[in-house]
């Protein structure tokens, strides 16, 4: 049985790169798992982002249905961002050792890679926004749970 893609040699088989961990995203998504990997750091600090957010807001049980999704939208784009980030830092690493170094130099290569980047932080802003960058403030106790607080011994 065939395998499918590109086959090795040629300039369209990628085996790494922003390209290939889109990729791997879709396919996660297409089987039914979170889109978020947390075996690396950046899916760990995307998910310890999102259960302080969640605790920012005042707990799971205070946040509405839609604030959750802003919220998981959220820790999807930090993923996102982190992800886009190390793979860059990775180019510009092998590019440098490269001789003569191509890629610092080249401003088209550095605004394609920003490219990537640029979405997915406008994402993040504008959903930062919609959440609110403040803390939820403490519930506050009702009258009669101050009185039945005083009545117990």
């Amino acid at each position: 049985m065939a395998g499918y893609g590109a086959p090795k040699g040629n300039k369209f088989h990628e085996t790494y790169g922003i390209v290939t961990w889109r990729n791997g995203v879709k396919r996660r998504r297409r089987k039914g798992r979170s889109v978020i990997d947390r075996r690396g750091a950046a899916g760990q600090n995307a998910m310890m982002l999102r259960d302080e957010l969640i605790k920012d807001q005042g707990g799971a049980e205070e946040l509405s249905t839609a604030k959750l999704a802003l919220i998981e939208v959220i820790s999807r784009d930090v993923y996102y961002l982190d992800e886009i980030d190390r793979r860059i830092k990775e180019l510009m690493t092998k590019a440098n050792k490269m001789s003569p170094p191509k890629a610092v130099k080249s401003p088209k290569a550095m605004w394609m890679l920003y490219g990537y980047r640029a979405p997915v932080v406008r994402s993040l802003s504008a959903n930062l926004l919609a959440l609110g960058l403040e803390k939820a403030p403490p519930k506050v106790k009702t009258l009669d749970e101050i009185l039945s607080e005083d009545e117990q011994p």
